[in-house]
């Protein structure tokens, strides 16, 4: 057993807070994946058994609602997050989202009694609400990582919550469907607030110890406070070149969503059903790429991890966008998926490492709404390029021939590629320990320490 697996398995915190989180992560899929498939089949359905035509539109309402909170929300809420307890913070939004999911409730009990628009209305509110609170919770939960995760944990643990993610995206679409069907949506709302309680109850239990007021604290004014993160983030050159990296790979990565069933089917020529086999591979690819981050972290830089996965998934991509059957195909994309597991379990060790405790919420908040921007960008124009300018294009560039999907494809893995690339010199700067970090984390590694004071 290696030191660091050692270290997080006698973290009573830790082990709460990745108890808490999965169970969480897990709910949230199966929860988002049962509303698609609910308002689908279920509130679009006619009295006739017919699906009404405006049931996509529908369906990506609910998807609109619950990213439009990163846009709006995010970039404000760090603020907040770094001026209150975070520990506190995370229990209120656990609470409210475990109240909000419950109240759901009503729609499936009252549903003939309450017209469709109401039911829609109720649900993408219900979803914009729960979005927002998340908001306030992941900042916190990031900053709270950094307190009670010694540095050299760190890429351990985030690797872990990642692979959990992955996971719960590869688990989440083959269960929720026969929970939908079998059991009916209650179920999957009960599980879903449940999972909320869970977490909720996991970060009550942990003991955080009293944060260092940071430099020159006093309660200035918002503005004042949201201005400072914004001229650290700026001023810092491996922030601001991770915030591209990010928005880069989340252009490709969209795209590929868009576009993803079209590929299957006129490239790989086989059945859109083997859409699942293929998102399958590459979750699991990412589960392992999320769980090695912590083993490789040991032996190569932070930074390097990343510009590496950039380019090694830009490189997974680009073969997998000249694949013209499936085997082959499912080994590039079992790549791809071991790159993302890696990109996405190194970008918090990375946040931790490069920004002060006391500026976490404001930095971290920078990215979410960048990642949204850039992924919804990317389906869009994704979709409309795929439709439009290249709905019949073909090209043969010395002697290969290029169509629609499998030239959106190889842009993509091409963008990882520029994106690795461009941030290998920044990435050298990497200090080898947080800026202005007071380390209070190793007298909560045992879960004994005080909780936190309220922050500010």
């Amino acid at each position: 057993m290696s030191n660091q697996a050692s270290g997080l398995r006698q973290n009573k915190n830790w082990q709460r807070l990745w108890l808490g989180q999965s169970v969480s992560l897990l709910g949230d899929m199966v929860f988002l994946i049962t509303v698609m498939l609910w308002i689908a089949t279920v509130i679009a359905r006619a009295s006739d058994g017919v699906i009404a035509s405006w049931a996509p539109a529908a369906v990506s309402g609910a998807l609109i609602a619950v990213a439009v909170p990163a846009l709006i929300i995010g970039p404000f809420a760090g603020v907040w997050v770094d001026r209150w307890n975070r520990r506190r913070t995370m229990l209120t939004a656990d609470a409210a989202r475990f109240l909000l999911i419950a109240g759901l409730l009503v729609v499936p009990l009252l549903r003939h009694r309450i017209p469709v628009g109401g039911q829609l209305a109720i649900l993408y509110a219900v979803l914009a609400a729960a979005s927002c609170f998340a908001e306030f919770f992941d900042p916190s939960r990031l900053a709270v990582i950094g307190t009670i995760v010694p540095a050299g944990d760190q890429a351990r643990a985030s690797g872990h919550l990642q692979a959990m993610a992955a996971f719960a995206q590869v688990l989440g679409p083959p269960v929720a469907a026969p929970l939908l069907i079998t059991f009916g949506v209650q179920w999957a709302l009960i599980l879903n607030a449940a999972s909320f309680g869970i977490s909720f109850l996991c970060v009550r239990a942990m003991r955080i110890p009293a944060a260092p007021a940071p430099p020159g604290a006093g309660r200035a004014s918002y503005g004042t406070e949201f201005r400072e993160g914004l001229k650290y983030f700026a001023a810092s050159k491996i922030l601001v070149s991770m915030a591209i990296s990010v928005m880069i790979a989340m252009l490709g990565v969209g795209a590929i969503n868009a576009v993803g069933v079209f590929f299957i089917v006129h490239n790989l020529h086989v059945s859109a059903s083997w859409l699942g086999t293929v998102s399958g591979v590459i979750g699991a690819g990412a589960v392992a790429g999320a769980l090695s981050t912590g083993l490789m972290a040991s032996r190569v830089q932070l930074g390097k991890l990343l510009w590496l996965g950039l380019i090694v998934g830009g490189l997974g991509l680009v073969v997998l966008s000249r694949c013209t059957s499936l085997p082959p195909a499912l080994v590039a994309g079992l790549v791809l998926g071991l790159s993302v597991g890696v990109i996405n379990a190194v970008d918090g060790p990375l946040l931790l490492r490069t920004t002060p405790l006391h500026l976490m919420g404001r930095v971290s908040a920078v990215f979410s709404p960048l990642q949204q921007i850039a992924s919804l960008t990317s389906m869009a124009l994704a979709g409309v390029l795929s439709s439009t300018v290249l709905l019949r294009f073909h090209a043969v560039i010395a002697g290969v021939a290029f169509g629609p999907y499998d030239t959106i494809f190889g842009i993509s893995g091409l963008m990882f590629v520029v994106a690795g690339l461009a941030i290998i010199r920044p990435m050298r700067a990497l200090p080898a320990a947080a800026p202005g970090r007071t380390d209070v984390r190793e007298a909560a590694a045992a879960g004994d320490a005080p909780e936190a004071a309220p922050a500010g």
